[in-house]
């Protein structure tokens, strides 16, 4: 149980949590949900500018673990109100640990390795990690709250992880210019709930562990910067 190791996603991704991150939103999260109908101009996200960041505490948020995921697809579609639809996919064989998160350079392939092993993402038998957007809502500061700075819009949808799809929603800023849109967030979601159990249930009883004996915070933290440029007519 005290392996070097954490999890994702994203996801969320995806990433990024209980790190001591001031700048994360808790996300919600529900039942599978009916996607959004896209509206509007077609924006193809780019792959080379999107990223995806993770990072999840270990042994107690003293060595927090972090690193970077890719995008493998995407598109997203916006019309006169802005972001309403769309959906991308996160290369979960992209997975990488940033140097500075681990105590040694041999640690970083160990982690790398562990993260993709049936332990956590079985990348062999899950590649990738899915998000659907099932609905976009504007931010009401009388009703939301967010880290993220210049927050404008309520983000929901169905995030896929381990072939188990749960609908998750959160905060995020969105600029739409020059046939160009940005979305950026920041938001830390239960990995349990998408089977992502090492480290908060025992494996061979399935028994809940204290969360004192947790080598690996079961929260996940996920950040996204998605650009995505306007296909031509």
């Amino acid at each position: 149980m005290k392996k070097i190791v954490l999890s994702l996603a994203v996801i969320a991704t995806l990433t990024l949590a209980s790190c001591g991150n001031k700048n994360a939103d808790k996300a919600t999260t529900t039942t599978e949900q009916e996607v959004a109908i896209e509206q509007g101009d077609k924006y193809a996200v780019n792959l080379t500018e999107s990223n995806v960041t993770w990072k999840v505490a270990h042994k107690g948020g003293i060595n927090p673990r972090y690193g970077t995921l890719t995008l493998k697809a995407g598109d997203i579609a916006i019309d006169a109100n802005g972001l309403n639809a769309g959906s991308y996919t996160i290369d979960m064989n992209s997975i990488k640990a940033d140097r500075a998160s681990v105590d040694k350079d041999d640690e970083v392939a160990k982690l790398e390795g562990h993260l993709k092993s049936p332990d956590f993402f079985d990348v062999e038998k899950n590649p990738t990690v899915d998000f659907k957007i099932t609905k976009v809502e504007d931010f009401d500061a009388a009703k939301h709250t967010s880290k993220v700075e210049g927050a404008n819009k309520v983000v929901s949808g169905n995030l896929t992880i381990l072939g188990k799809t749960v609908n998750i929603t959160f905060p995020a800023k969105v600029t739409v210019e020059n046939g160009k849109a940005i979305m950026d967030a920041s938001f830390i979601a239960d990995r349990a709930e998408w089977g992502l159990v090492f480290g908060t249930t025992d494996k061979d009883s399935g028994a809940a562990l204290n969360p004192a004996e947790w080598g690996i915070s079961k929260d996940m933290e996920i950040g996204i910067h998605l650009v995505a440029d306007k296909v031509a007519e």
